[in-house]
């Protein structure tokens, strides 16, 4: 096979086919393309299908992500989708009282766009720049078929795709065997803007040991810029109300009942919603897996595995698509950079545990939201209510998980990170003192008013 050089320098002239046209897939054949590749792209569901598709989860890229996707010429919403710049998070009481808030800008800003355009407009954009695309439901006597034809073929197809069953869960990196929270998401409009505290930015509300709630500034494929909420609901807790909702009008009901049982202050803000369509709401649960990469067919070919399809995490850090552009990238650049030679599967194994060298910060971040706080963790996000620089480093690390490493994970370090930023352990110790007399005002206010 004779060798052309690709844009960038790479000397390549292969070929590779992609099976899944989701984040991982289309950001990977972009990448790939440019590098000099021969790109084909395999997908379920052509474009039309993906438009006229029931909602998809909520997808929001962080930081660097954002700016990649815009390089690659995959961002078609400038000045339509809403620009992310600042989150706003509220820490509440399960007895409806926020305990404190953290507000702070993001580095870069975030974008969240509507799944079934990003993948039909990039599988339009793509077929205009040379990939082939093939509309195909791609079965295991396929996919071996398949790979004899390319170079290397790589499969991104997710977690509810051909992926799940293709890969093997690897028990070494994989720490969960059920889902830890139940999920619903709804996308609405008319709401109450002029109502609603903060939701002009991307707005967490954290009920600990009971929900986590995302209130995301959206562009809907229907309704344009909207609100996309998702509820991450602890099973059996408060929250959890949503696994038998049967339609997006009844899910708009119950989560208006949720916020007047938790969250009052967002009863007017969601008094006049509803959903964008009947189609943009979904619920379920979420098993957070690592698979191991490489699978070995029949035939003795390997195939790689990218994205949801051997990283998955719960939806609460907002890892999926984060995390599918982050690999895709690594290994475009690593393919391109092999030359001639083998994609084998040892080779591609050592690529995928030289990514999990950072891929594992993804995963450790995602699985420690899962989880009750530390008492350091606790600190800092006090701290970060009084110190918006450090509300910004923690919310930077939706974009770069690795940067909240050690100061995030380890006692020792959060107390330096914390010194580094001026903050002793007396303001620390202030700062509690300051939440204790607001949860004793709120208790006695309630008590007087149960008297009254």
């Amino acid at each position: 096979m004779g060798r052309a050089t690709g844009k960038g320098g790479w000397a390549v002239s292969r070929s590779v086919g992609i099976v899944g046209a989701g984040q991982a897939g289309i950001v990977l054949a972009a990448e790939l393309l440019r590098g000099g590749f021969r790109v084909t792209l395999y997908s379920d569901r052509g474009p039309e299908d993906y438009l006229a598709d029931r909602g998809r989860p909520t997808a929001c890229l962080f930081g660097e992500q954002v700016v990649r996707e815009r390089e690659l010429g995959l961002t078609f919403w400038d000045g339509t989708a809403p620009s992310i710049e600042r989150i706003h998070l509220d820490l509440c009481a399960a007895d409806r009282l926020v305990l404190f808030s953290i507000a702070a800008p993001l580095r870069l800003p975030a974008l969240a766009v509507d799944q079934r355009l990003k993948f039909a407009y990039g599988m339009r954009e793509l077929a205009t720049r040379g990939v082939l695309i093939s509309v195909d439901a791609i079965s295991f006597e396929k996919l071996d078929a398949l790979a004899a034809e390319y170079d290397v073929t790589v499969v991104t197809a997710g977690h509810q795709g051909f992926g799940s069953t293709l890969f093997e869960r690897d028990p070494k990196r994989s720490v969960h065997n059920r889902p830890k929270r139940n999920l619903f998401m709804v996308n609405i409009r008319d709401y109450d803007l002029a109502a609603g505290l903060h939701h002009e930015h991307l707005k967490f509300s954290f009920i600990p040991g009971v929900a986590e709630i995302f209130w995301v500034p959206f562009l809907d494929k229907d309704a344009g810029p909207c609100i996309s909420v998702v509820v991450e609901a602890v099973p059996g807790g408060a929250a959890d109300r949503f696994t038998d909702i049967g339609s997006a009008q009844q899910g708009v009901h119950v989560l208006r009942g949720l916020a007047r049982d938790l969250l009052p202050w967002e009863a007017a803000f969601l008094a006049p919603a509803a959903p964008t369509s009947p189609l943009t709401w979904l619920t379920g649960a979420i098993t957070p897996t690592v698979r191991k990469p490489v699978r070995r067919l029949p035939s003795g070919r390997s195939v790689l595995g990218l994205g949801d399809a051997v990283v998955l995490n719960d939806p609460l850090a907002g890892q999926g698509a984060n995390n599918a552009t982050r690999m895709a990238r690594f290994f475009a650049e690593r393919l391109a950079a092999r030359g001639d030679g083998p994609f084998d599967a040892d080779w591609l194994n050592g690529q995928f545990d030289e990514f999990w060298t950072y891929g594992r910060f993804v995963n450790d971040f995602s699985n420690a939201l899962l989880e009750p706080r530390a008492g350091f963790q606790q600190d800092l996000l006090i701290a970060a209510s009084r110190h918006p620089e450090i509300g910004s480093a923690i919310f930077d690390g939706f974009g770069d998980p690795a940067g909240l490493f050690p100061w995030f994970a380890e006692p020792t370090a959060a107390r330096a990170f914390l010194r580094q930023h001026q903050v002793s352990r007396t303001d620390v110790l202030r700062y509690k003192i300051g939440v204790a007399g607001k949860v004793l005002g709120h208790q006695l206010s309630q008590r007087l008013n149960q008297r009254g």
